[in-house]
């Protein structure tokens, strides 16, 4: 086995078992003339049941098996199904002329025939493992960055979801509810009520800031932490930035490139980097970069392999090995572009652009690219939320956002020993009164930095690692509701009533502590 390919213990009955038990299947139906639809949904269903055992982290849950079943046997128009269906729609065909051939005595048919049978059957296989390591990966994420962020209760409320919901609509649509509007909803009413914001007035303006530290602040007691699974381990070796990983992850993407060409354009593109991935945590990644090492260097094509060859995969020849990746990464490219559809579906109270900002940053399989997500949602509902709010006040309150890069105190006082002074220091960073352990930089674009960097004549081994900690710099995002007091006293006379409506409105009125500039006036 590869570096990086997750486990994949054979624990399916031998095949002799495994074709006596489709055929119980078959011959039943066909003796009720069940239709074809019928036959292929019953015999797919008795596969995944014969076949668990040799699929890799196949689910315990009874809801994400049944994911997997509903994936397989329904029909959509996904354009993925369309080799998947003719390998299922082939499964019964095989299994029905088989057992005509077997019958009839004919050895050179049954023997071609099971060849086919088999071959069939190790592609079905394939994409199912394709469909389990993308759901494995994409819950098993979840789950660790819902620890990380919502601590236990989180984790509980969402094992909850995976036990109660398949893997579809219903079940992004519960996760959004659960883990976005709520938590910004009750996070909201906490911080009001705790007065965790700023009241200022700057001329005609009154203006009341939340913090998004604050914001993330409400959505646990404390941090927690879980182990990977081994879906993660694989997939974080498969991943690796490693010449000998890099090296496989090339040949596999240029096999699916070459195979999933069938796929619509934008959705190859938008999914073939992780499915390149995916097939790297299976055996067959290293079988197939052994066979095109092996074709390189002008041998012979392995042999077939004899049934129950523990390195049965490693013999299969270059054309079935590349078929079989291509199965894997169609099954995994089945969830992945399904769940990123439902999520998105889920997000419709996004604007249209808020969505594809969305879309743009649910690229990657990563922990990072989830979280990067998962603050993007929290701060859009927050800000909707804030807007909810003002619609009905047309111009009297803008609900704004405001961002800035900050960065660790500790990474900014290292560069003192580069030749960052006092002064020089003072000129780029100022502090974060939100953050003790974080500075902000003055500068908000790369051109203003690279301008203020030369000004202060800064050396270039010294601008380099600054522009570093620029690009790689966590924001600071403030949301802003500014109520103009000027459009305010154009829609009534008494200014005073109607600006502690607004603010009670907002929740600024519910801390004693906080004065109300402008409230004179």
């Amino acid at each position: 086995m590869p570096p990086g390919a997750a486990p994949a213990q054979d624990r399916r009955p031998q095949w002799p078992a495994r074709l006596e038990a489709y055929l119980g299947v078959l011959r039943p139906l066909k003796e009720k003339s069940a239709l074809r639809e019928v036959q292929e949904r019953e015999l797919l269903l008795s596969f995944i049941s014969v076949n668990s055992g040799g699929i890799s982290e196949y689910p315990l849950l009874e809801t994400q098996q049944q994911s997997i079943v509903n994936l397989l046997c329904r029909r959509t128009d996904h354009p993925a199904d369309s080799l998947l269906r003719r390998l299922a729609g082939n499964f019964p065909v095989l299994l029905n002329r088989l057992d005509k051939e077997t019958a009839s005595g004919d050895e050179t048919a049954t023997a071609q025939t099971t060849a086919q049978l088999r071959n069939t059957e190790a592609l079905l296989l394939k994409s199912v493992q394709g469909m389990v390591y993308a759901m494995g990966l994409t819950t098993d994420n979840f789950e660790e960055l819902i620890m990380r962020h919502f601590g236990a209760p989180g984790l509980a409320q969402f094992g909850e979801i995976l036990k109660t919901h398949e893997f579809d609509q219903g079940f992004w649509n519960e996760f959004v509810e659960r883990f976005i509007a709520q938590h910004v909803a009750e996070g909201y009413d906490q911080l009001t009520s705790a007065g965790k914001f700023h009241l200022s007035k700057d001329g005609q303006q009154i203006i009341v800031r939340f913090l998004f530290d604050d914001v993330l602040a409400t959505l646990h007691d404390s941090p927690g932490h879980i182990d990977q699974t081994r879906v993660q381990k694989a997939f974080a070796t498969a991943s690796a930035v490693t010449p000998e990983r890099i090296a496989v992850r090339k040949v596999v993407q240029a096999c699916l490139l070459k195979g999933l060409g069938f796929l619509p354009g934008d959705l190859l593109l938008e999914h073939l980097e992780s499915a390149a991935f995916i097939v790297c945590m299976d055996p067959v990644a290293g079988s197939l970069v052994k066979a095109m090492q092996a074709r390189a260097g002008g041998k012979t094509p392995a042999a077939a392999p004899e049934a129950g060859d523990a390195q049965a995969e490693d013999k299969h020849a270059l054309p079935f090995l590349m078929e079989q990746a291509v199965a894997l990464a169609l099954g995994a490219v089945r969830v992945l572009s399904q769940s990123r559809e439902h999520f998105l579906a889920a997000l419709a109270t996004l604007r249209s652009d808020e969505l594809e900002a969305v879309r743009s940053l649910a690229q990657g399989l990563s922990i990072e690219s989830l979280e990067l997500t998962l603050f993007y949602l929290l701060e859009s509902a927050f800000v909707g939320l804030l807007r909810d709010k003002a619609r009905e006040e047309g111009g009297k309150v803008l609900v704004k956002t405001a961002a800035q890069r900050r960065c660790p105190l500790p990474a900014v006082e290292a560069l003192a020993t580069r030749g960052l002074s006092r002064i020089r220091k003072n000129q780029l960073f100022t502090a974060d009164s939100a953050r003790a352990d974080m500075l902000l930089f003055k500068t908000r674009t790369p051109q203003q930095l690279a301008s203020l960097m030369q000004v202060l004549q800064l050396e270039e081994p010294l601008q380099a690692t600054i522009r570093a900690l620029w690009d790689n710099a966590p924001f600071r995002r403030d949301f802003l509701v500014v109520i103009d007091l000027a459009q305010v006293a154009r829609t009534t006379q008494n200014v005073k009533a109607k600006l502690a409506e607004l603010l009670t409105k907002f929740g600024a009125l519910h801390a004693p502590t906080q004065p109300v500039p402008g409230a004179q006036e």
